[in-house]
């Protein structure tokens, strides 16, 4: 789907840049930092995404092109499960002392999936995680709710 691999293009921009993730290492833990509230911790990913996507935040000039209340609207679509790994992964991978890049994509599937690679780092290629989401398109309606991704859970 075309949305989902737009609105996952803007995060290679940001976190497929190690040296990025390096310098803007202590905001990006704020961001992704754990918190007892899933919800409150959504509403921070989401506030955090529109505010970049504004052109105000911190990097900026990796997301300039992206309509932020499309992007927050598919996130907000993610199931709770999906959007908390994805988040601990960024915030563990940002807690290194030298983070390594990041890759995600999307793939169609009948339900929501999500799956991690991680490779370390050798003498000829950095440490690197790719993160695969799997899910229905998102005004796909689930046979079981009938609803659509955005609908399901946002």
């Amino acid at each position: 789907m075309p949305g989902m691999h737009v609105a996952l293009s803007f995060l290679n921009k940001i976190f497929g840049d190690p040296a990025l993730l390096q310098q803007h290492r202590v905001d990006l833990l704020d961001f992704y930092r754990p918190t007892d509230n899933p919800d409150e911790a959504l509403d921070r990913l989401v506030g955090t995404v529109e505010q970049l996507l504004s052109g105000e935040g911190l990097l900026d000039e990796a997301v300039q092109g992206a309509d932020p209340s499309t992007i927050a609207s598919l996130m907000r679509g993610l199931p709770p499960t999906v959007a908390e790994a994805g988040r601990a992964i960024i915030y563990r991978n940002v807690q290194r002392d030298e983070p390594f890049g990041m890759t995600f994509a999307w793939a169609p599937a009948y339900d929501s999936e999500l799956t991690v690679w991680e490779s370390p780092p050798t003498d000829i290629s950095p440490g690197w995680i790719t993160v695969v989401i799997k899910g229905r398109y998102p005004d796909d309606p689930h046979p079981v709710t009938g609803k659509g991704l955005t609908q399901q859970w946002g």
